[in-house]
């Protein structure tokens, strides 16, 4: 699965894998960002992330007590219109309702430079968002295991091995992975080894 889309609360999500980058569109009311995310960029590292909004939550509170206190004030005799706590209530129902539909459950998968990028879990199904992941995930190790997971004798070996951590560091390869390379670099390129002393 290469692409993915998601709708919620007019917000539009479209993500797309290519060979070396994803892309990811987030629109709003017609108001989009759009950026193309190269591949050397994905961290990978993914945690759970659930938005809501608690100013809804509190408005809808605030809204109910006042019903409360409307109906209390006329069954002690006050004076008001009968059906005003109910209108109240009604109101504070619609406030409580926006809120329950605005909380959202994402995946937030972390880039190089600390940002991140929001992928709803359950839209528009948990199975075919953990599909899509785990496609960008392969997609992602083999662009970066064919190019940067490679031994070249006419590379430095400090370069190399760099690129190897980096690999191992962000689960591109596995430690296995990482062994077998780290020895055919020793064997194939040897280290610089610093220059002691003073030239000639």
């Amino acid at each position: 699965m290469k692409e993915l889309k998601q709708n919620k609360n007019f917000v539009k999500r479209e993500l797309r894998i290519t060979d070396s980058k994803l892309f990811y569109n987030v629109s709003k009311f017609g108001n989009g960002n759009e950026v193309d995310i190269p591949f050397e960029n994905l961290n990978g590292e993914k945690v759970s992330h659930k938005s809501t909004n608690h100013t809804l939550l509190i408005i809808a509170g605030v809204i109910f007590l006042i019903a409360i206190a409307i109906q209390i004030s006329l069954y002690r005799g006050g004076t008001g219109e009968k059906f005003a706590g109910l209108f109240w209530a009604g109101i504070g129902t619609i406030f409580l309702v926006i809120y329950f539909l605005s909380k959202q459950n994402f995946w937030k998968i972390r880039l190089t430079n600390d940002s991140y990028i929001y992928i709803h879990k359950n839209i528009p199904s948990k199975s075919a968002t953990d599909q899509f992941l785990s496609e960008l995930m392969k997609s992602r190790n083999e662009f970066l295991k064919e190019n940067y997971a490679i031994v070249d004798e006419n590379l430095s070996y400090e370069s190399q091995l760099n690129n190897f951590k980096w690999l191992k560091s962000i689960d591109a390869i596995t430690k296995e992975e990482f062994d077998q390379k780290y020895a055919e670099l020793k064997k194939s390129v040897k280290p610089e080894k610093p220059n002691i002393g003073f030239g000639k």
